[in-house]
């Protein structure tokens, strides 16, 4: 009997190891970055800080390209059109979504990212009311390996802030982002790919 247990122990055990050899792409890091409006008559300038999280569905992600989801929780000044001289507005949330990978060599991957997510803005703008918002962002970016699983990550994006008419006025704040940001990855691939 005891000879059974031990056994069945041991076959049980053996998928748990299999699976904790297998993992998904992982990337964990920070960004900082700077963005401007080119919505109309409109100052909002934004200081970005933010970390960086993203995790592949796929727990066999190809060689060649996969999807994530992503994660960016941020906190950001504002210099807006009504802000005090020598004063920053605030503005904090997170965003959530996917992002498509490409890879183009081991050191170098590719990727495009669509997402949105609830934010908070202390800015008094004419065209946006102040308070709780929602940004959409659509971003191009790239992970340029620098050392082992650091990459840097270089991101352009565009982005859209409003409130979906919860209060007004909600013509909304159009920008365009550059970050850079340093990354760790983990990345283990599907021999298939």
């Amino acid at each position: 009997m005891a000879a059974m247990s031990m056994t069945l122990i041991v076959y049980s055990a053996i998928p748990i190891a299999a699976q904790a050899k297998t993992q998904r792409w992982k990337s964990a890091g920070g960004e900082v970055g700077f963005g401007n409006t080119f919505s109309n008559n409109t100052t909002y300038k934004l200081y970005l800080g933010m970390a960086d999280f993203s995790f592949s569905f796929s727990q066999h992600p190809m060689k060649r390209d996969f999807v994530a989801w992503y994660m960016n929780p941020q906190f950001n000044l504002v210099k807006a059109t009504n802000t005090k001289p020598n004063a920053w507005d605030v503005e904090g949330g997170v965003n959530l979504g996917i992002r498509n990978y490409v890879r183009v060599s081991e050191h170098f991957y590719l990727y495009q990212m669509l997402g949105s997510g609830p934010h908070f803005i202390s800015a008094r703008l004419d065209r946006q009311a102040r308070g709780f918002i929602f940004s959409d962002n659509l971003d191009l970016g790239s992970f340029i390996q620098i050392y082992k699983n650091y990459f840097v990550n270089l991101q352009l994006g565009l982005r859209h802030i409003s409130n979906a008419s919860l209060k007004l006025p909600n013509r909304g704040v159009n920008s365009l982002l550059f970050m850079i940001g340093l990354s760790r990855v983990n990345r283990h691939f599907d021999k298939r790919g």
